[in-house]
């Protein structure tokens, strides 16, 4: 069936979803890679992992954790489910993928949860394709789960429950329930949140020994019936987690993650990246960067323009708008940054007064984008920026300022983070140009 674009403003607000990960089978799927300003993020990763995509060449170390770092909305979701896709049209690594958000509390989360969601998340995959992995396989968990959590006073009528259905063995059908049950626990109980947290943490040498004969039967398994040689464990989500819990979980308490011995992945908010995510033990090399637009010297960067300019077009049908250049309006003041581009096209269908989009509603939709950063930015951003801009992009720190003027997108930096810009719709505010005005004159 050929996909067509929505073409009422109304429709085309109907269908827009910011949080939808927009995978390579959508038909709004467009590939980035060039616009990004490289080759692809796709390959970089896998070879974080031992795999040679284009040769098909494995050599697979015993564990690797590794984090992917992008500003929020700039595509790290596609990005994964288009890797899980290229993962699975071979026969090297089997993807598991989670997304923590739904699954688990991201405002508050710790180690103990994204590794039971992890282990869940596992359990499940297994089932929905019928692998089975014998009970004697899975000795230490049974022992960890009747040793540990079935005793536990404070959470006495679930254990009840999970210990006597216990009884009829550890298989994936039991086991995909009894996780299924826990992961519900955390996100949906504080008591059993706060419980099950101290139950891991206490007997955490145990659980990590048991998670890693889980990983370990699963991928004879994997093996055995020709699937593939390894897992890989994809956790989405995790870049929109506050920072001081991204700081706490991938660096304070990187040591219980790397208990696990497995590959694994995991997305990371751009702030910790700028934080000092080098003290961290975990792999900490990967950056998504944004569209871009234009070169560092002002030139313009066709490929940007042109997978924007797809993008776009796949939400909305092109005669929607008056003018065709007022799609290249909405996507020069995205600064290239796909999220906002959505933002600005749903403002935009939301002043429509008609079917058709004009050049005054682009352009209120411009200065409606552009207020949103009024609310917050101080006299002393408004500095900074103007500074970054005057020397073309040029480093000038990393302090607490300059992070959390990249983590709300008022500064946006591009390649791998090596020149940076002031978001297009902050340079129209009067506070942005007055500071430019001061720094420019003599």
């Amino acid at each position: 069936m050929t996909y067509s674009p929505p073409t009422h403003p109304l429709e085309v607000l109907q269908k827009l979803n910011f949080d939808e990960a927009v995978g390579p089978k959508d038909p709004r799927f467009v590939n980035l890679d060039a616009a990004r300003g490289g080759s692809g993020i796709q390959a970089s990763l896998a070879r974080k992992f031992g795999l040679d995509l284009n040769k098909d060449i494995f050599y697979p170390t015993q564990k690797r954790h590794v984090l992917l770092f992008g500003p929020i909305g700039c595509g790290k979701s596609t990005e994964l489910l288009r890797f899980a896709g290229k993962l699975e049209e071979g026969k090297r690594i089997l993807p598991v993928l989670l997304n923590v958000r739904g699954e688990i509390d991201i405002n508050n989360l710790q180690y103990a949860d994204m590794l039971m969601a992890l282990a869940t998340a596992l359990v499940m995959t297994f089932e929905e394709k019928d692998l089975h992995i014998p009970a004697e396989k899975m000795i230490l968990l049974k022992n960890w789960f009747v040793e540990q959590v079935a005793t536990e006073e404070k959470i006495r009528e679930l254990a009840a429950e999970l210990k006597s259905e216990a009884s009829a063995g550890m298989e994936i059908p039991f086991l995909a329930k009894l996780m299924t049950r826990l992961t519900a626990a955390f996100r949906t109980s504080s008591i059993y949140k706060d419980t099950l947290r101290e139950v891991v943490k206490r007997s955490f040498s145990q659980f990590a020994l048991a998670f890693n004969e889980l990983v370990g039967a699963a991928e004879e398994i994997l093996a055995r019936e020709n699937i593939a040689e390894r897992l890989l464990l994809i956790v989405d989500g995790t870049d929109k987690i506050p920072l001081e819990d991204s700081m706490r979980l991938f660096v304070h308490e990187s040591e219980q993650l790397l208990a696990i011995n497995a590959l694994v992945l995991y997305t990371a908010p751009i702030t910790l990246k700028y934080g000092g995510s080098g003290i961290s033990k975990i792999d900490t090399d990967e950056v998504l960067p944004i569209v871009k637009l234009f070169e560092r010297n002002g030139t313009r960067h066709e490929a940007g323009w042109k997978a924007m300019e797809e993008m776009l077009d796949k939400r909305i049908d092109p005669a929607s708008f008056a003018d065709p250049s007022l799609r290249d309006r909405l996507i020069e003041f995205s600064g290239g940054h796909p999220r906002e581009l959505l933002r600005l096209l749903r403002m935009a269908c939301e002043l429509a007064e008609s079917e058709i989009i004009d050049a005054a509603t682009v352009e209120k939709a411009i200065d409606k984008l552009a207020a949103d950063f009024r609310y917050w930015l101080q006299p002393e951003d408004y500095e900074l920026l103007a500074r970054i801009d005057e020397n073309q992009g040029a480093h000038v720190g990393n302090d607490e300022q300059t992070r959390n003027l990249l983590w709300r997108l008022a500064l946006l930096h591009y390649n791998d983070g090596s020149w940076r810009s002031t978001h297009p719709a902050v340079r129209r505010l009067e506070g942005y140009k007055q500071a430019l005005s001061k720094i420019s004159s003599p």
